[in-house]
């Protein structure tokens, strides 16, 4: 999909500037009206949905809940509906299994943006040709995204009404406010947005389990040995990751290091490991590494809620940089987050008790919004923590719960 972003979306968006620049050229340049109903586009990134919540809330002020309708990826399905930012009704999951499923999935979504005359669209995604195109195909009026203006981004086209500066000094959620603000404004104004954007906040929404999540995760704790009053902690390895982002990985032996530490200056804990069902099987490899009975994986058992339940349960969770350290920020559990290629000033999960490691080398990070996360690198010394250094993070934060 990244391949196809960056080569035939580069010359799809080319011949579909040319045909909004005619099209401009002979209905003029007036303004479009802020409209009644409004698209958030948001494909990627799980873990940014959950910061969401303010910028949402700020758009309700001008469009009604039930006018607001949002398109995601089919795997953002269960973090979004969490997240309850628009009616269940109103959100559009795109398929990505295959190139049939994507297009198929695709045109229906459109065929439900056009019958509902959805007049405004606010494309989240950062220099994403693909959810460019998606915006211009929807017809709406009113095309509020990211512009490269001096070429600080990859070339989306001239495909917005209202094209918006990337600001790099920004946290992204600090962003993703100021592109919500921009929903409103008069065209042709957006390289500069006389607005400050909201201060770097904790998120306010909180998830809260349903009794039956409750006791479906009491149940499966209590099938992994889990008793009364152990600690439990949680190591969210995240090896899926590295299909898409290899370099953002902490190796297994450094996982199990920092596992094997924990349990031996905390008898009284347990330790389980976290993943989804595609990580089952490196998962089992990581546990047979630690080999202990008080640390099992249970990657794969649970669905997103539960997941989440589960979170209010742990004293803290060691994790990469992933979507997991940005889901926990709707519980209080304390999270470790091991920064490498990424900015932690741009993508820190926005929880109660966040703690973040990093080599800060002068290479790192290597990833950005403008190179569409692409590295040359091949050996990700950034990442090269000591689990040590990580033990003795996780041991303060234990001590001073």
């Amino acid at each position: 999909m990244r391949w196809l972003d960056q080569w035939f979306g580069s010359i799809l968006c080319a011949c579909a500037s040319g045909v909004e620049k005619m099209r401009r050229l002979l209905a003029g340049n007036s303004d479009s009206p802020i409209g009644e109903r409004l698209l958030l586009i948001k494909l990627s990134e799980m873990g940014v949905n959950v910061m969401l919540g303010d910028p949402m809330r700020k758009l309700q002020r001008t469009y009604r809940r039930e006018n607001i309708w949002c398109m995601a990826f089919a795997e953002s399905k269960q973090i979004m509906e969490i997240m309850n930012l628009v009616p269940c009704e109103n959100m559009l999951f795109i398929t990505t299994e295959n190139l049939f499923k994507f297009t198929k999935s695709l045109l229906r979504a459109i065929g439900v943006i056009r019958k509902n005359k959805i007049d405004v669209v606010l494309n989240l995604e950062f220099f994403s040709r693909a959810a460019s195109l998606i915006t211009w195909l929807t017809g709406a009026r009113r095309r509020v995204g990211l512009h490269n203006y001096y070429g600080e981004g990859p070339y989306c086209g001239t495909l917005m009404t209202h094209g918006i500066k990337f600001n790099p000094h920004l946290h992204i959620s600090q962003m993703l406010d100021a592109m919500a603000e921009a929903v409103t404004l008069e065209t042709g104004i957006l390289q500069r947005i006389e607005y400050t954007p909201l201060h770097i906040a904790t998120i306010p929404d909180r998830f809260q389990p349903t009794e039956n999540e409750e006791r479906s995760v009491v149940k499966l704790l209590r099938d992994h040995g889990h008793k009364d009053r152990e600690t439990i902690v949680l190591i969210n390895a995240n090896t899926s990751d590295r299909e898409l982002i290899p370099l953002r990985r902490w190796s297994e032996l450094c996982y199990a290091d920092l596992a094997k530490g924990l349990l031996n200056n905390y008898p009284n804990m347990r330790i389980f490991l976290t993943g989804s069902s595609k990580e089952c099987a490196t998962i089992d490899k990581l546990e047979k590494i630690i080999a202990s009975p008080r640390c099992l994986s249970i990657a794969g058992k649970t669905n997103m809620r539960e997941l989440i339940t589960l979170y209010w349960h742990a004293k803290v969770m060691i994790t990469n940089d992933s979507g997991p350290a940005h889901f926990a920020s709707l519980t209080d559990m304390a999270v470790v987050v091991l920064f490498g290629p990424e900015s932690p000033s741009l993508w820190r999960p926005l929880g109660r008790n966040v703690h973040v490691v990093s080599r800060a080398l002068a290479c790192s990070p290597c990833f950005s919004i403008y190179n569409g996360r692409r590295s040359g690198c091949r050996k990700n010394v950034c990442m090269d923590m000591a689990p040590g250094q990580v033990l003795a993070i996780v041991k303060t934060v234990l001590d001073a719960s």
